[in-house]
């Protein structure tokens, strides 16, 4: 009642706004003293920007970090998107939706041990490096060759992970495309394993055509069990595993695609087999692979189903060899999709949140 008391004296005496602040703060301060009003105003920004921070604060926590358990890794494979349309800001939006990836299925967030990056300058890996020492405790650095033939360029968590050695090979179709792996040990177990990186075309023509994929999943195959480790290939192959399209076959039990069986059937090649994580950990759990899609479409296109929409496939993987023991595998779902609406963005800040058309893949692999 007095500050309203007050606040109509001051209009009926027509004093300055500064003078009527002067006296609804008297009236507050209930006592007839007059507080300055530096206090008064600095006591308010103080308030807005503890606020403030409030707000960035409960938007931006992220699950606190843990090292992965001894004889597990963290392995991430994502395609930036960075080759045709560049944007340092949506590098920085990477590292962020990385560290703000979902936990596993035990509630636990292991920060990433290996992460493959496609689509990527050197400079621009430097970048997501960066962002990623910022955020992470442990320290990023970047292992093995850089140079723009390379398609597959890796981070390694140096606080996790020894690195021992790289090497490249080359697309059996295309001569001036390279792929790459690195040989390293997880520094608490000191157990050896190697990672290889690939990024196959969506189409190949010339030489080899519609074959390439079946070459080039047969050559990786044999790059990694040349290195006599125990092995993982991750990569965007820029194919569906099954013939069905996703929206008519959302859990992949149609027949599958001969590229996806020469990557996973067991070989003489290397005298291994493979195994695809996210189906693996999905299909042992009963569970829909409806939302492990990795690539979202940006043109309307006739989907399988008949309806007009965005298609949504998957075509990033983690195959793990049968050296190995997949634990636990996913896309970044939800990530920067809108899951019940395709083509829009349903993350913030738009629309660098939307780091890449294609959502990363994470996997916890078992080195025993």
């Amino acid at each position: 009642m007095g500050e309203i008391a007050a606040r109509r004296r001051a209009d009926e005496k027509g004093l300055r706004p500064d003078e009527r602040f002067r006296g609804v703060e008297m009236a507050r301060n209930g006592r007839g003293k007059n507080v300055p009003k530096f206090w008064i105003c600095l006591v308010l920004l103080g308030g807005l920007l503890l606020s403030t921070l409030a707000g960035v604060g409960s938007a931006a926590v992220a699950p606190a970090e843990n090292t992965s358990p001894n004889g597990q890794v963290v392995v991430i494979t994502v395609n930036a998107r960075q080759i045709l349309v560049h944007s340092a800001a949506r590098m920085e939006q990477l590292a962020i939706a990385i560290r703000n990836r979902p936990t596993t299925s035990g509630g636990n967030y292991y920060a990433p041990d290996i992460i493959l990056v496609n689509e990527v300058s050197a400079a621009d890996l430097a970048t997501v490096r960066n962002h990623m020492n910022n955020l992470f405790s442990s320290n990023f650095k970047i292992f093995g060759a850089t140079s723009d033939a390379v398609k597959t360029k890796f981070l390694v968590n140096s606080t996790t992970i020894t690195t021992t050695s790289s090497r490249t090979w080359v697309d059996d179709c295309i001569s001036d495309v390279k792929y790459q792996l690195i040989n390293v040990k997880e520094a608490s177990s000191s157990t050896s394993f190697t990672v290889g990186g690939v990024h196959f075309r969506a189409d190949y023509g010339g030489s080899g055509g519609s074959i390439c994929k079946n070459l080039n999943a047969k050559k990786a195959r044999k790059q990694l069990g040349s290195q006599s480790t125990k092995g993982s290939v991750i990569g965007d192959f820029n194919k569906r595993a099954t013939v069905t399209e996703r929206e008519c076959d959302p859990n992949e039990t149609a027949a599958a695609e001969s590229w996806y069986t020469d990557m996973t059937a067991f070989s003489s090649v290397d005298n291994r087999s493979y195994i695809d994580a996210v189906r693996n950990y999905n299909r042992a759990r009963g569970l829909t692979m409806f939302n492990e899609w990795t690539h979202e479409q940006e043109n309307l296109s006739t989907l399988c189903n008949g309806r007009t929409g965005y298609r949504r496939n998957r075509i990033d993987y983690i195959f793990v060899s049968n050296t190995l023991r997949p634990i636990e595998a996913h896309a970044d779902h939800p990530g920067w999709a809108n899951a019940a609406e395709p083509g829009t963005i349903g993350c913030t800040p738009a629309p660098q949140c939307k780091y890449s058309d294609h959502r990363f893949v994470w996997g916890l692999v078992g080195l025993q």
